[in-house]
């Protein structure tokens, strides 16, 4: 299983933690299924302002973590992270995990935490062991993803509440709804599992919670099928609540161009403007507490 290089006992001056960003639910997978990106969340705990980061105030979420975790609510903490907050990118999830990992917790406990402060266990279990991941309550089951991917995402200038989206939600689902998303994060796990991607532009499909979820006219919804459409995409979904799309791409040079069709497609959306897109690796680790 993917994981950390090491995790210490407990907090010392100048720990310096890295935490992978995700994308969660991966279409069918609500609350389920999740991919470690990397796009680093990095947590200093204690010392002098490392050059280039920000403090960790008591509300931020890797500061309320730390405390949770057992550390001092004293302890200064210092951050820095490429990963948009509010974009569906797992940037709450990936600062929980170093928070609870910088005051002395192992990955299993700071999974535990943060997955706990999340209120869904998809984005802190990818965050906490890299990789591909299962995570059902307390169980999580990482499995490495097959060489040579690439993710590519895109996002508009919108941010989305992962709350009120979760509001918008409907409470009950209609038996042949859930059965057509359960097959379906089914195999999106089998495809990971045998290596055989050829299935995944099915195993991205969702009537769980995308539909309610893609706004159109703010490129989100454009975008996604646009990828959907396109053979260079293994598979696209909703990453987290949005607004960001993802795709799964065999090489490099098919995410590049899967980056640039986005662009182009939110360029002629009604809301948005042409977004931002980037071409990311998958983060074959989780959280690390680096030297």
């Amino acid at each position: 299983m993917p994981g950390p290089l090491r995790v210490p006992a407990t907090y010392a001056a100048g720990m310096h933690v890295v935490a992978p960003a995700s994308s969660a639910n991966l279409g069918p997978g609500f609350d389920a299924l999740g991919l470690a990106l990397d796009l680093p969340f990095e947590l200093v705990a204690d010392g002098p302002a490392p050059e280039g980061f920000l403090v960790a105030e008591p509300t931020h979420p890797a500061a309320i973590a730390f405390v949770q975790a057992g550390g001092a609510e004293d302890t200064a903490l210092w951050w820095r992270s490429p990963i948009p907050p509010g974009r569906g990118l797992g940037f709450s999830g990936a600062a929980r995990v170093a928070g609870a990992c910088a005051a002395g917790e192992n990955p299993h406990e700071a999974f535990r935490t943060a997955s706990r402060l999340e209120r869904h266990p998809d984005n802190a279990a990818a965050s906490a062991f890299g990789g591909f991941v299962v995570a059902a309550g307390d169980e999580v089951v990482a499995l490495p993803v097959p060489d040579g991917l690439c993710v590519a995402v895109w996002w508009p200038s919108t941010t989305t509440s992962t709350d009120a989206s979760r509001r918008q939600l409907p409470e009950d689902v209609p038996l042949g709804d859930a059965v057509f998303s359960a097959g379906r994060a089914a195999l999106w796990v089998a495809a990971i599992a045998s290596g055989d991607l050829s299935v995944l532009r099915t195993a991205t499909d969702d009537r769980l919670h995308q539909p309610t979820r893609v706004r159109r006219g703010t490129g989100t919804a454009e975008v996604l099928a646009a990828w959907r459409d396109d053979p260079r995409a293994l598979g696209a979904w909703l990453s987290g609540s949005g607004p960001t799309v993802a795709a799964l791409a065999a090489t490099l040079a098919d995410a590049e161009a899967l980056a640039e069709l986005a662009l182009l497609v939110g360029r002629g959306s009604a809301e948005a403007d042409e977004g931002r897109a980037r071409v990311l690796d998958v983060a074959r680790t989780g959280v690390q507490v680096l030297d």
